[in-house]
């Protein structure tokens, strides 16, 4: 009877380990945080945005125990701010902010909270106008009324650049707009808009649902992406933006920048490990919802650049390596 008892006692403890989301025969209790955990995205009909929310449906099944609450905000530079300053633990960015990461910790008392779960996929920059507009270049702006994303975003950033490499002064020689990628995309449809920048995975829902409406055209690029490289450092890629993306837009030549999954230092590192683990697991699952996720690979996931890898993120990879 007493061996009957452990076996049982046994088997329920296994049961439970599963119930928490472990995949390995012994695993550490996981620490969940009170709160739950915040993932903060980006802005509405974006793609980061998209992933926060098909992530929080993974975690839904593979940690039913542990809250997740998705929010929206204006980017990149948003999401870091928050990150430092304790109001987010899971967030993304494009590459290109990553500069900020050390000012902003240091602003926010957090020295060395701002951690890398992984490299995600490649951002495109995408400067959208309207099929029929008089507008080819990045030269041709001049004077346009351009949105040049929301206010600290990743988008601003890199519009600010671009422009600069084309000899404008985003003050100055455009009727400057500061709209997220959905608003953007309705204006430009309503002809309140001339251009605007956006920097996102491909498909981006936004753009696609604007070319399923007005006939819209990319802009070429490449001729500025030696510029980006050489000022601001080698993560802008050469890169197209394939046909067949958004309806009626030809291959067009662009730059690629990569994007980030961060963490907190604070969060547990078996935790963590999970979340990472969930990521890799369920990448068909969320690649289904945003296409990018399909590029998700362990072994470019660990080029994070400057941004040291989380515990628990280092942890995962060790234990996949062949």
């Amino acid at each position: 009877m007493l061996l009957v008892t452990v076996v049982a006692l046994a088997i329920a403890a296994v049961g439970l380990v599963a119930l928490r989301g472990c995949r390995e025969p012994v695993c550490d209790p996981v620490h969940y945080p009170p709160g739950g955990i915040r993932i903060s995205t980006g802005g509405v009909g974006g793609v980061y945005e998209a992933y926060g929310l098909a992530f929080e449906e993974v975690l839904a099944d593979e940690l039913p125990e542990l809250r997740v609450r998705v929010d929206n905000s204006s980017g990149s530079v948003d999401n870091l701010t928050r990150l430092a300053g304790g109001r987010a633990d899971l967030t993304f960015i494009s590459a290109d902010t990553a500069f900020r990461i050390p000012a902003l910790e240091e602003a926010a008392g957090a020295p060395g909270r701002i951690r890398a779960v992984a490299r995600i996929y490649d951002e495109y920059v995408q400067v959208v106008v309207r099929q029929d507009a008089p507008i080819r270049t990045l030269s041709d702006l001049r004077g346009k009324r351009v949105s040049v994303g929301s206010q600290g975003s990743s988008v601003e950033i890199t519009a600010r650049r671009l422009l600069a490499a084309a000899h404008m002064d985003d003050n100055r020689d455009i009727v400057r707009r500061g709209y997220g990628v959905s608003e953007s995309a309705r204006l430009l449809a309503a002809g309140d808009l001339d251009a605007f920048f956006w920097v996102g995975g491909l498909p981006t829902a936004a753009v696609a649902t604007l070319a399923g409406t007005v006939p819209i055209r990319l802009l070429p690029i490449e001729r500025y992406v030696a510029t980006l490289q050489g000022q601001y450092g080698s993560f802008y890629q050469l890169a197209t933006v394939p046909e067949g993306t958004y309806t009626g837009v030809p291959d067009t030549r662009t730059a690629a920048v990569p994007s980030y999954l961060l963490a907190s230092r604070a969060l547990d590192d078996d935790l963590v490990y999970r979340l990472t683990a969930a990521l890799f697991s369920h990448r068909t699952r969320i690649a289904d919802v945003v296409p990018s996720g399909r590029v998700l690979d362990v072994r470019s996931a660990i080029s994070t650049a400057t941004v040291p890898l989380h515990p628990g993120a280092v942890r995962y990879y060790r234990s996949v390596k062949p």
